[in-house]
């Protein structure tokens, strides 16, 4: 009995082919999957057109989980386009039902903010944008928390990246793959050998472009290529929008690589140090500070009431110094202030007192913004490679702008070059997802950046 042709090629063009998506490759499987069964879904129950409909939705109840005045919206699973899926730990999850729970998570006023629980590779392109405008606009109304769980990339950090801030769950945790890729699938051959030939008859010399039935053209290739491409910088920007410390040409340097929270080979917060999240968080921690925050939540983990979650510094770095301790009283770390007591009877008093709290909390992060950033561009810059140790002077020692110390460093002789990675002979040939490891040719990040800089601008608050 010869090849079943069919059953081996028929899901493929349907599914993947020729369609731009946002999804972390290793998954790529799991998105054809999920699409080939939403749509059989689909297509025996009416009722999930019915509901995907643009006039569903009116009058039914809620599905986001409310926790204590926080409605939790689950992100799990590949992102779809069509169809009704929404639920905690679904295998897909529909943009249309994303926007719908933030849409109403925002409007609700029984609830004070909005935690977008993520756990997800991505998906379509298709949607995308919807569900990232809902966000912002939810965004603009109440406090929004992204927390990601084991994974949030590509699609789902573009979703991520609209939120207040990223909060990732644990040590585990990646995000990131700010990148769009697609496939073309040539049967040519496959039909030839199973006797079939094809002829393609259309009007419009552009109007199959990228059909399966030939190779395909360079001129075809480099459109296609182009397409992606600027779905690329679409994406980029998009999350320069919602992240502004994570500029577009920084979103676009990662070259759609996926960090995680801990590289357990340097101890570095390579998420943090590459502005692809703010700290790492349980998620029960991050609701119970958003329970009490309402209008006047601070990123970070603070809101003006004065509940607190545990800050990225204080999640243990193997390796890494620990943060000098903050002043007796202080929230510690970086987090804003918090209120100091006044007369209850005295509201204009109240009114002066979270001003200026909210005052000093805004300077200070943004002075420890800044503070980061230049440390950042000059430890993390290519010309401190082999010049470790002028570079931490220049990061540590002085108040050099980046921009100098980094004209400094280039004049400076270089160290001995480092011996060899002993990792290097065991990732030629392993897969880079089994040793926790960055893809070939991917930047190297500075060795426990984040933790030394927590250090310092702990020292330098005393």
């Amino acid at each position: 009995m010869g090849p079943d042709y069919k059953a081996a090629a028929a899901p493929w063009p349907a599914a993947l082919s020729a369609r731009p998506l946002l999804v972390y490759e290793p998954h790529a499987l799991a998105v054809r999957d999920a699409v080939l069964e939403a749509e059989r879904r689909l297509a025996g129950d009416q009722a999930l057109l019915a509901a995907a409909s643009p006039a569903s939705g009116q009058g039914d109840a809620p599905r986001f989980r409310a926790v204590d005045g926080v409605a939790v919206v689950s992100i799990s699973g590949v992102l779809l386009s069509r169809g009704d899926f929404f639920g905690e730990g679904a295998s897909y999850t529909s943009y249309g039902a994303i926007v719908r729970e933030v849409g109403r998570a925002a409007v609700d006023p029984a609830v004070r903010g909005i935690v977008l629980a993520i756990g997800s590779p991505g998906g379509v392109v298709e949607g995308v944008l919807a569900a990232a405008s809902a966000i912002r606009e939810a965004r603009a109304a109440k406090p929004v928390v992204a927390h990601v769980g084991s994974l949030g990339a590509s699609a789902a950090y573009w979703l991520a990246a609209q939120a207040d801030e990223i909060v990732l769950a644990d040590d585990l945790s990646q995000v990131g793959s700010i990148g769009v890729y697609t496939l073309h699938m040539d049967y040519s051959r496959l039909l030839a050998e199973a006797g079939i030939d094809v002829t393609v008859i259309a009007s419009g010399r552009h109007k199959v472009d990228g059909h399966p039935f030939a190779p395909l053209p360079d001129s075809v290739r480099a459109a296609i290529q182009a397409e992606v491409d600027d779905l690329r910088l679409m994406f980029a920007r998009a999350v320069a929008d919602g992240r502004p410390e994570l500029t577009a040409d920084l979103a676009l340097a990662t070259e759609a690589r996926v960090f995680r929270a801990l590289d357990p080979r340097t101890g570095d917060r390579e998420a943090i140090t590459h502005k692809l999240a703010d700290r790492v968080e349980r998620l029960d921690r991050v609701i119970g500070a958003l329970s009490g925050a309402g209008r006047r939540f601070q990123p970070g983990g603070a809101s003006m009431s004065g509940q607190t979650s545990t800050p990225a510094a204080a999640t243990p770095v193997p390796g890494a110094a620990a943060p000098a301790a903050a002043p007796p009283g202080a929230a510690g770390g970086s987090q804003p202030a918090t209120l100091s007591a006044a007369p209850a009877s005295d509201p204009l008093a109240v009114a002066r007192e979270e001003g200026r709290a909210i005052g000093v909390g805004e300077g200070e992060t943004r002075g420890i913004a800044a503070e980061r950033s230049r440390i950042a561009g000059i430890l993390g810059h290519a010309e401190a490679q082999s010049r470790d140790a002028l570079a931490r002077h220049f990061a540590f020692e002085t108040a050099m702008p980046a921009d100098q110390a980094v004209a400094a460093l280039k004049a400076a002789p270089k160290a001995e070059a480092q011996k060899p990675d002993p990792f290097a002979a065991l990732a030629a040939v392993a897969p880079a997802a089994v040793l926790g490891a960055p893809p070939a040719g991917a930047p190297k990040p500075a060795s426990g950046l984040a933790a030394a800089v927590d250090v310092e601008i702990a020292r330098a608050k005393r």
